[in-house]
């Protein structure tokens, strides 16, 4: 009984674990931009043009937060 206890066990954690890998993966900043017809692309991960528009975004968010004012909500 106590080993199939620790399979139920081992089970729940490998689940939630596996959760919360797919939740920091979600997380992880990424860039998409929208061509002149508005149709959308994901700037590839780890280019320089997606670390540039990341570090903008991150400026841009910071100077609204020093003027005391939230961006609007998406």
């Amino acid at each position: 009984m106590r080993d199939q206890r620790s399979s139920i066990a081992a089970r729940i954690a490998d689940t939630i674990t596996g959760g919360v890998r797919r939740r920091q993966r979600e997380r992880e900043p990424r860039a998409l931009v929208y061509d002149a017809t508005g149709e959308p692309r994901i700037v590839p991960v780890g280019s320089e043009e997606q670390l540039g528009l990341i570090d903008a975004a991150e400026r841009l968010i910071e100077l609204a937060g020093d003027r005391g004012e939230t961006p609007p909500a998406a």
